[in-house]
This record gives C-alpha cells, sequence and structure tokens, in this order.
C-alpha cells in the first residue's frame, strides 16, 4: 500500500490551521504504522491483513456478528433502541484497536482518514443492500465533548464521518449538539455508559434548519460501538426530531457469540 502524503492526511475541508496542523505533524512526526511502528504508513500491508472484518452475518438492529442474519439478538433484546440498525467495518481489536486509539489518545487526527478509507468498502456494501429507496440522504456524527476537542485538536468522529460521506458521495452536516460533558465511557459497565450520555445530546435546531425537510433518513457516524449506548442517546435525539437513524461505526466490540 502506497504510504499516505501530507494532502492525503489532511481533513478534507478543513481550515486553514488544520491543514497547517496535519503537515506539521508529517514534519514532526512522520507516519507510522499504527500497530506495528513500522516507519513510513499508518497501517503496514502485514497488519492491514490482521483487520477482522464484520461482513458476516449479524444482529439486524444492534449489528452484533451472529452465526445467521437475525433481526434482534441477546445483545438488544428488550432495549428501546434509538436507531432502527447498527453496523460496522471492523472488531475493535488488534490493529483496528490500535488505530482507534492512536487517533484518540496520541492525537494523530490525520488517522481518520485511514480509518475512513478502510471503512468506506463495507459502508458501501450496506448502502447497497439498503437501496436507493431505504438509503442514508445525510451523513452526521456523535459529538464530541468541548472539552476533548480542543485537548486533541479535531473531533475524531467528525473527520471520520466526512471522511466517510465523502467517499460515498453524500452530504455531511452537524445534526447534533453535547447539551453537558460526561466522562470517559471507558470503565463503565452498559448501566453505567447509558446513565452517563443519559440526556447528553440535542439536535442542533439552527443545523436542523439548514437541511431539507425532505431528508429523513441519516447515517450516524462514530468510530466505535461498545454498549452502544451513546448511539443511542445520538438516535434518540436525532428520532425526537423526526429523523430515521441508522449508525454505522469503525470498529465494534465483540462479545461471545451465541
Amino acid at each position: 500500500m502506497t504510504p499516505l502524503t501530507s494532502g492525503d492526511r489532511a481533513p478534507q475541508g478543513g481550515s486553514f490551521w488544520q491543514r497547517l496542523s496535519a503537515q506539521a505533524i508529517d514534519l514532526v512526526l512522520p507516519p507510522r504504522c499504527a500497530a506495528c511502528g513500522i516507519p513510513g504508513i499508518w497501517l503496514c500491508d502485514i497488519c492491514r491483513a490482521r483487520l477482522k472484518p464484520l461482513d458476516g452475518p449479524r444482529c439486524f438492529r444492534c449489528g452484533r456478528p451472529t452465526r445467521e442474519p437475525v433481526l434482534r439478538c441477546l445483545e438488544c433484546e428488550g432495549r428501546g433502541l434509538g436507531f432502527q440498525t447498527a453496523a460496522a467495518a471492523f472488531a475493535y481489536d488488534g490493529p483496528a484497536r490500535n488505530l482507534v486509539t492512536a487517533c484518540k489518545f496520541r492525537m494523530l487526527g490525520p488517522l481518520s482518514n485511514e480509518m475512513a478509507e478502510l471503512a468506506a468498502p463495507r459502508l458501501a456494501q450496506l448502502l447497497r443492500a439498503f437501496g436507493d429507496e431505504h438509503a442514508a440522504q445525510l451523513v452526521t456524527w456523535v459529538p464530541t465533548t468541548l472539552e476533548r476537542r480542543r485537548g486533541r485538536g479535531f473531533d475524531q468522529a467528525e473527520l471520520l464521518a466526512k471522511g466517510l460521506a465523502r467517499r460515498a458521495g453524500l452530504p455531511a452536516a452537524a445534526l447534533l449538539l453535547r447539551t453537558r460533558s460526561s466522562a470517559k465511557q471507558s470503565g463503565f459497565d452498559r448501566e453505567g455508559r447509558s446513565a452517563n450520555v443519559a440526556a447528553a445530546f440535542a439536535v442542533d435546531s439552527e443545523a436542523g434548519a439548514k437541511i431539507s425537510t425532505a431528508v429523513k433518513r441519516v447515517l450516524l457516524i462514530d468510530d466505535v460501538y461498545t454498549t452502544g449506548e451513546t448511539l443511542n442517546q445520538c438516535a434518540l435525539a436525532l428520532g425526537g426530531a423526526g429523523y430515521d437513524v441508522h449508525a454505522f461505526t469503525f470498529a465494534r466490540t465483540v462479545r461471545g457469540r451465541r
């Protein structure tokens, strides 16, 4: 795989300062494989081959891998999920986990472009399966907190969403706002995660007013699906504004299959 240039890794459509920041990263911190550290590329061919695609049978509602396609599974049965369907490109393990953590916690925003490139074929497959009549009309994302955005200099879900939207030929817009800060979800169980993000999101009325009233089907993007609680709260807010929500993430935590 050809190493990305600074122009490839810079967030498309970003501000002058975002592009300048990406170029500065190239000079100060040249790309290394997020999984094994080999220089010259964000994910080498060997580690790329170790990614675990989630392109087999799944639970239609929450996206959990299953032995055969099902409408509901043990993980989402009885839960009032706000999104209609969920799917992910890869299992949150090995190189996929390395990419996500490097992007978020090592503040390597340019990795979002690599993640979008890797996940785009899976998203295209899902969009084809929905067909024109039921396909998403707009891409949005789970917004991070203002504190994390300031600390990292970017919102990783926003960069991933815009990268996927560009490759899918769909418009992207920031429809959601954080109504309050929340602790990091890692370390909480499902109940704790639910309480941590409960009522933490709302639809941005100004952004929504700029969207055509014909837009009803929204693709909600985040980097990782763990328990689905963050996506669920975002989807409930979007649903309250009249949108049908389908969720898609770069990776997903895979628990034991039954």
